[in-house]
Formats: C-alpha cells, structure tokens, sequence
C-alpha cells in the first residue's frame, strides 16, 4: 500500500544560507497519527510547507499518496490534504459559517456548484457543533477572539475530509478545555475515518498524549523517530533543546509527561564566579546567554570583531578580547586575553572550529588549568580541528589527560558548572 506522505533524501531551503531540512527521508502510512516536535528553528515548519505543496524541495521527492507532490495540481492536492494554519493572513470579509463552507469547494466541478449543498451543509454543521463554533457560525472573523478564529480553522480543515490532515500548532491560542477537546477530535477522526495526522506542536506532552509516533527535529536533521517512549527520553531531550528536563509517566494512564527544570540555575550574587569562554563561528552564542542568565561573571576571546560570538558578547555586556577580521590571533591580543582571565576559575571550549589562526586561544585554557581551575570541553573537537597535524586535538588531549571534563550540549555543561561552584 503506498504510503500517505513520502519524503526521499528531501534537502529544502530558503536560497539564503544553508538549508533548513537536511537529507530528510520519512514515511508516513495511512491512518497514522504522527507529531513532529523540535526547538524553533528546528525545521518543522518547513518540513510542513514541504507536506502542503507549498514549497518544493531543493533536493529530493515529496509524495502524497504515491503522487509526486511537485506534478499535483492545487485542486487535487487540496482534495488529498486538510490544513490547519497557525492563522490567517490577514483577517479576510467572512462569517465562520462561510470560512468552514469554502473548504468543501474542493470537491465540486466549479466552486459555486450546489449540488452537493446538503452533504456540503451537513459537513458544515458537524464541523461548527464539534468545534463549539455553531452559536458563532453567523460572526465575522474579525470579531473573534484569537481562541475562537482558530477552532474555525480547525473546523474548516476537517470539513474538508481529506485522508491526510495536517495541524501546524493547531492548540496554539486555545485555553485548555478546548485544546483537549480539539486534539480528541482529531483523534476521532483518526480512528473513525482512517484520517493520517500529521501535527506540528510545541506542546510536548499533548503530543505524547495523542501521537503514535514522535519525529524529533534539530537544526535540519531527524534526529530521532519512533514512539513517545522511544524518542521522549531526557538525555536526547536535554541535547536538542539545551535545558534540564525530567521525563515521568502517568502510572494510571500511562502517558508520557515531559517537563524542564523550573529555572535556569543561578549563582547567589556573592559568588562571583568567573568564567571564560574560547567560542568563535557563532558557536559560543547560546552558552554566553545561559551563563549571563545564571549570574556567572563572564569573559570572551580572543574573537575576531563582526564574529556572531563578539555580537553576542557585546550585546550582553561581556568583557571580550578581539582582533581585527579574518585575522590570525595576535601576540598582543592573546596577551590582553590572558589577563582578562587571569582570575578566571573556569574556562569552557566550545564547539568552535579551530584553525591555524585561533590555535593560540588553548593557552588560555592551559594558563587556567596550571592555576588549579576547571577545563571543560564541547566533546568532538577531532570533528572541527583544521591544524596542520591535528595539533588542536593533541593540546586538547592533553588537558583532558589533565583533568577537563568534556560536554556534550549546553544543558549537561550547567550541571557541570553548579556542581563546580557548590563543591568550592
């Protein structure tokens, strides 16, 4: 049987800069419920302009029902799929009534054709009563709040009864009755009628609530797919989306829970535990936030001025060492960064390339760890070291051999770092 949607070593972009999905190839079966989940700028909302038609890949094939997505002609792709947008564009002249009831258009030889009009109202009619949109049916889209313009969108997506439905954070402006009562619709459809759903959500656990299968998305790739309890474990969580997070099961129902640590761990002010940061190549951005945020006192360099990393750091007031442009590190400047960090009791590498010309910023590190500090590592520097006889690795090696501790993502790193500070 061919599959509901197909997606073939699909490679999709924007034409600026690198792709957003990467070599994706996923396979959706009929009558599935599947929920795409992943940080922002993960992909998902590509991957669903890609499942729509509304975007062709660069590389690769879309199909819909074995149909080559690229070779459908709008009338017929909106027969095989139902879409529920986040919004509107703009807030077009319509009653709820009139939105839900252009979507059965599809259906008919010419638009404006009534001779399905009784099938057409009831579609309608159910829709609104299943949305609780029926008293509203008459109001403008205007005059609604954002809660209720989205449960029409809803309403208008599964009047159409197209076999694949896709929901692009469908819940997103709902309270949570209507949340619930939007996804046990769904749900229904999905068993009822054979529906396959694909959903976009940032709602993790409604997704693990509802979906039979989870895609995990990251920076492009698929980093993970298979069941809730497959996919929603905390170690793989906490490495895409950079936070502590606890992973529970409901021992009644079962489900899944997934939930992040309250807050970011902050230092009490007294501390004031310095840190030094070896970043470059927009690499370091995301730490330097998460330090600031926690109270760490922090310090860059050296980094080349204009570097994402030395916007970043200027942005958030941290002291920072810079060369000029696409300029090796230089005496001076690597001098006037030793002495930045010179009361420094931590530094922390991360996952920055490192080149003949930014080779000379370990010694920082070196100068700490001789002091007695703490070393910590983004784990693969074999991966991104361009020096003649992989030196960078060699030197980072060394100071491994010597005690500094590796770390694979952002979140694992502040543990690290809180257990450093209390155990001082």
């Amino acid at each position: 049987m061919t599959a509901a949607l197909e997606l073939s070593q699909v490679t999709a972009g924007y034409h600026i800069g690198e792709p957003v999905l990467k070599n994706i190839t996923l396979r959706l079966e009929r009558g599935e419920m599947v929920g795409i989940l992943g940080p922002n700028g993960a992909g998902k909302t590509t991957l669903f302009r890609l499942a729509t038609g509304l975007m062709q890949p660069a590389r690769g094939e879309v199909r819909i029902f074995g149909e080559a997505c690229r070779k459908l002609m709008p009338k017929r792709r909106a027969q095989l799929i139902g879409v529920a947008p986040q919004s509107l564009d703009g807030l077009i002249p319509f009653s709820v009534q009139e939105l839900v009831a252009m979507s059965r258009s599809v259906w008919r030889s010419h638009p404006w054709q009534p001779s399905h009009a009784g099938n057409d109202q009831r579609a309608v009619d159910r829709a609104l009563a299943l949305t609780d949109m029926s008293d509203l049916r008459h109001r403008p889209l205007d005059a609604l709040s954002g809660g209720e313009r989205q449960r029409a969108i809803v309403a208008m997506a599964i009047t159409r009864e197209s076999p694949l439905l896709l929901l692009d954070e469908a819940t997103s402006h709902l309270d949570m009755n209507h949340r619930l009562e939007i996804m046990q619709i769904v749900e229904r459809l999905n068993r009822e009628k054979g529906i396959t759903v694909l959903m976009i959500s940032h709602d993790i656990n409604l997704s693990a609530d509802f979906c039979h299968r989870i895609l995990l998305l990251d920076h492009g790739a698929l980093v993970a797919d298979g069941t809730p309890s497959a996919v929603l474990r905390s170690e793989l969580l906490e490495a895409v989306y950079h936070c502590d997070i606890a992973v529970s099961r409901d021992p009644q129902r079962g489900v899944i829970t997934v939930n992040p640590a309250r807050r970011l761990p902050s230092l009490p002010p007294e501390t004031g535990v310095r840190c030094h940061v070896i970043g470059g190549g927009g690499s370091a951005g995301e730490l330097l936030r998460r330090l600031t945020l926690s109270d760490y006192r922090v310090s860059c360099g050296v980094l080349n001025s204009g570097d994402t990393d030395e916007l970043t750091a200027t942005a958030l007031d941290i002291a920072t060492t810079t060369e000029k442009p696409f300029s090796s590190v230089s005496a001076g400047s690597l001098a006037a960064a030793r002495r930045m960090a010179a009361d420094c009791r931590i530094c922390i590498i991360a996952g920055t390339p490192f080149g003949p010309g930014n080779l000379a910023n370990l010694v920082i590190a070196e100068d700490i760890q001789q002091r007695g500090g703490h070393v910590l590592i983004m784990q693969g520097i074999e991966r991104r070291d361009y020096t003649p006889a992989k030196q960078a690795t060699k030197r980072v090696q060394s100071l491994l051999d010597k005690g500094a501790q590796a770390w694979k993502h952002t979140a694992q790193l502040m543990q690290q770092l809180a257990f450093i500070t209390v155990s001082q």
